[in-house]
């Protein structure tokens, strides 16, 4: 009787479990239990808005607003002694058109801009220098305050892919100062260090702060990619703390460009003719051409293309990592303006050569940039324009 009776018990339980077979474990738990996880969960995401409140707690006062007669950007204290970290193109922006390249003087610059605390204090500060060789880095002064912040700066190497990371600066207009993102580093070039992230930043983020879980400083921003209707794309790039180490320490010791080096004119740019059958041109990035803000040497191409036309641009060398950019060129009433097509700095991975593949939106002059990726890198290249019917 006794096993008939655990027979039943054990075919019972069978059917029981075949029958809610689809029931999730979770709902069969005591409501406890289910407790205790959504509890876990309710902590976790608590701990992690507890680390973001207690970093923007502990570097707001330190990150300011640089305020210059053109616009604005963002800036961080890194001394008791009142020195500020920027970006250069804060100070001195490079040309944006025709008109502006034509009559670009480096030595055209405010030497005092106001800066902004996050507590509304206003004050002047010294502009001591930029960074050489194309590092988009500017140095100010202010006089000593009282109670002055200052934001620490991490040990060089130590952000990784992955990593959390946070933003404070100015975006947009300046009335937004004082604004917090956060997001993760998606990669780090192994060449020269430089971050990308996908925190949202926009135009006036230029020179804040890119922070660890910590506060302290892993890089500073200075520029993202942008859609085309001008919204945040989650490419947005950051210099690394060992260049901001080393600019620091040259310009305690006054080993800084008088001016910025993000670009300079040694030469006056001169624009080649391309035709798309294709053409086959042999080029070479020297010493003493346009310098781009990343402070790679620069050459200018350009081509009248039709709406709709498929157009296939290389660029191939053994000698330097190739990056083509092309833009369409624009009259307005400020002169000559350049719209973005399309950019490339690899044709496949592993490929240090570039290629566009695109279809052009309008008939007129388009503009090939044929640049390094890397600053400072010179050598022979071979460039090639194809139109496809």
């Amino acid at each position: 009787m006794m096993n008939k009776l655990l027979r039943f018990r054990t075919l019972t339980l069978c059917t029981i479990f075949t029958i809610i077979g689809a029931t999730s474990i979770e709902q069969l738990l005591p409501n406890n239990r289910r407790e205790v996880w959504h509890s876990s969960s309710v902590l976790a995401q608590t701990a992690e808005n507890q680390v973001a409140n207690q970093v923007y707690q502990k570097t707001s006062l330190a990150v300011v607003t640089v305020q210059t007669g053109r616009g604005h950007g963002s800036g961080f204290v890194v001394s008791q002694d009142g020195f500020i970290i920027t970006n250069a193109h804060v100070i001195k922006p490079p040309p944006r058109n025709q008109k502006e390249l034509e009559n670009y003087n480096n030595q055209d610059f405010p030497s005092v801009v106001t800066v902004v605390f996050a507590d509304g204090r206003k004050v002047p500060a010294d502009v001591r220098g930029f960074g050489k060789g194309g590092l988009d880095l500017a140095v100010l002064k202010i006089q000593t305050q009282s109670k002055l912040r200052t934001l620490p700066l991490a040990t060089a190497g130590s952000a990784k892919v992955g990593d959390r990371i946070f933003t404070l600066g100015t975006p947009v207009d300046r009335n937004f100062n004082d604004t917090f993102t956060q997001g993760h580093i998606t990669r780090i070039d192994k060449t020269n260090g430089k971050i990308q992230h996908d925190a949202v930043i926009m135009g006036g983020n230029s020179g804040g702060p890119l922070l660890n879980v910590q506060g302290q400083v892993i890089g500073v921003n200075t520029d993202g990619i942008s859609g085309r209707e001008k919204l945040n794309t989650g490419m947005n790039f950051a210099i690394p703390v060992s260049q901001v180490q080393s600019f620091i320490t040259a310009a305690r010791k006054g080993d800084v460009s008088p001016v910025s080096t993000i670009f300079e004119r040694t030469k006056a740019p001169t624009v080649a003719t391309i035709s798309l059958n294709d053409q086959v041109v042999n080029g070479s990035l020297a010493e003493g051409d346009p310098i781009r803000k990343n402070g790679s040497f620069v050459n200018l191409y350009q081509f009248q293309g039709r709406a709709g036309q498929q157009v296939v641009i290389e660029m191939t060398s053994q000698k330097i990592n190739s990056f083509l950019s092309l833009y369409q060129m624009r009259e307005s009433s400020e002169g000559q303006e350049l719209k973005k097509i399309a950019e490339n700095d690899d044709r496949e991975p592993g490929d240090f050569n570039a290629q566009i593949a695109t279809s052009l939106p309008e008939d007129g002059v388009y503009l090939i940039v044929a640049t390094s990726q890397e600053r400072g890198e010179t050598g022979n290249y071979t460039l090639r324009a194809t139109a496809k019917p």
